[in-house]
């Protein structure tokens, strides 16, 4: 029987964009699985030393971006990233080499709970599925995808729809992943299934129930 004390089990949540893939997490963090979204935790250490990033991130948002004290301001560049959505593809391409930093810190440390979870847009892309035991695609329908990015970022439909399509097939990553999450219909179904995962998890690895 394997025991939760020598044994983490670490699960890579993926996905097209605005598929669900940060809903697929929430509801794995509220069931006690130990979760990172390295985007986030990657934007949190910038907050505080923003020449991390090896750039002068002025040249690209602007002198208001970094405040008196030297320090990352998330809401001026929330506010900035509203009104230039081009922009958000420069900042994601600069966080990677730090989120990557993260991801292997939260997966490989001895802190945390014994089953750990990742939101990684792109893991099958840049071919980083050996960093778990196993990978979780989130899907959901094409039009649902454009009209969350329309809203999010502010975009034409037009331009929605070239984002959208411009990435790997859903279907090719529902071969590549151990599991998915069809995340198409209501959000207590999507629920219903991370659990029911989840909790086959327990059972198969750790013998135990949620």
């Amino acid at each position: 029987m394997a025991n939760r004390r020598n044994i983490t089990y670490k699960i890579g949540i993926t996905g097209n964009i605005c598929t669900g893939k940060s809903l697929v997490l929430n509801f794995l963090k509220r069931y006690g699985v130990n979760t990172l979204d390295p985007k986030e935790a990657a934007l949190n250490l910038l907050s505080d030393n923003p020449l991390k990033l090896g750039i002068r991130l002025t040249e690209h948002f602007g002198p208001d971006v970094i405040d008196s004290r030297g320090r990352l301001s998330r809401k001026k560049l929330a506010g900035i990233l509203y009104k230039e959505p081009e922009k958000r593809i420069f900042l994601e391409q600069t966080l990677t080499p730090v989120m990557r930093e993260e991801i292997k810190r939260f997966l490989y440390s001895p802190m945390g709970t014994y089953i750990r979870a990742v939101e990684a847009p792109n893991l099958l892309e840049e071919d980083t599925g050996h960093l778990y035991d196993e990978v979780w695609v989130v899907i959901t329908e094409t039009t649902t995808q454009i009209e969350r990015l329309m809203q999010r970022d502010q975009l034409a439909a037009g331009e929605a729809s070239y984002l959208v399509n411009a990435q790997w097939p859903q279907s090719r990553k529902m071969e590549l992943g151990h599991r998915v999450i069809d995340n198409s219909k209501d959000i207590h179904q999507t629920e219903n299934q991370v659990r029911k995962v989840l909790d086959e998890i327990n059972h198969r690895v750790f013998k135990v129930g949620l």
